[in-house]
């Protein structure tokens, strides 16, 4: 399909999306309230969290040739309106955020209204017996961002289509490599950088950051402009920021 026919299908998408957010608030907002209440229950305390981390080998910190904030956030679009979204490839949580959402972020970047900044964390790497999977989806991501804005956004989706089951030992470097190439049509040069772990350190460190710095103590965590917000109200918010611009 071409870019343009799979653009006019994700704003289609995106409106329908639109007209049944009124009906589904409410059971948006209940949905959100457990999901993020468990996803933090999971994680548990930072303390536990840091020592797991210390006890894993360290990688090469690569920076990506993809746009980057400084707080190791992927960059897409270049709108006036703010968001950061912080997410793991093994989050239950995240996987629902980004099916509800994906359409909506999609019809902001191509309008040219935000600037979505994708933080793709790994503090559920211990729930992945012992294969570190949330920082091997997170690296290989990061080399689908080198490839392009919208080949980062198809991949993401295609992971949380694929998203293994928490206490598994998730998807192997080969399904990896599958998904990108079958169902993204990733290429050769991609997959090259998935192989060689290229971002593996600055997932670690991205990490580190967000769990450290910027005190991110849950995924998925969303801020607007800098500020926390709550994933069931992400729609209204986003939308009344872009309104005041």
């Amino acid at each position: 399909m071409g870019k343009s026919n799979r653009n006019t299908d994700r704003r289609a998408a995106a409106a329908t999306l639109r007209r049944q957010q009124a009906a589904e608030a409410r059971r948006r907002k209940i949905v959100f309230g457990v999901a993020i209440g468990a996803a933090v229950l999971l994680i548990g305390g930072l303390l536990g969290w840091g020592i797991w981390q210390n006890s894993q080998p360290e990688f090469e910190v690569n920076d990506p040739a993809a746009a980057v904030t400084d707080t190791y956030g992927v960059q897409l679009g270049s709108g006036p309106v703010e968001i950061d979204l912080y997410i793991d490839y093994m989050c239950p949580a995240c996987n629902r955020f980004e099916s509800t959402y994906a359409e909506q972020i999609q019809s902001w970047l191509d309008d040219g209204s935000v600037t979505v900044n994708y933080h793709t964390i790994a503090i559920l790497d211990r729930l992945s017996s012992g294969t570190e999977y949330s920082s091997r989806a997170a690296a290989a991501a990061t080399c689908a961002a080198d490839v392009g804005e919208q080949q980062f956004l198809d991949y993401t989706l295609a992971l949380y289509s694929n998203q293994p089951a928490e206490n598994s030992e998730g998807l192997t470097d080969e399904e990896l490599i599958a998904i990108g190439t079958d169902d993204v049509g990733l290429d050769a040069g991609w997959q090259s950088c998935v192989e060689g772990d290229t971002y593996r350190g600055w997932i670690q460190e991205g990490t580190a950051s967000a769990t450290k710095d910027q005190q991110v103590t849950g995924t998925p965590t969303v801020k607007l402009n800098g500020d926390d917000i709550e994933p069931a109200d992400f729609v209204a918010q986003v939308q009344a920021a872009i309104d005041a611009g």
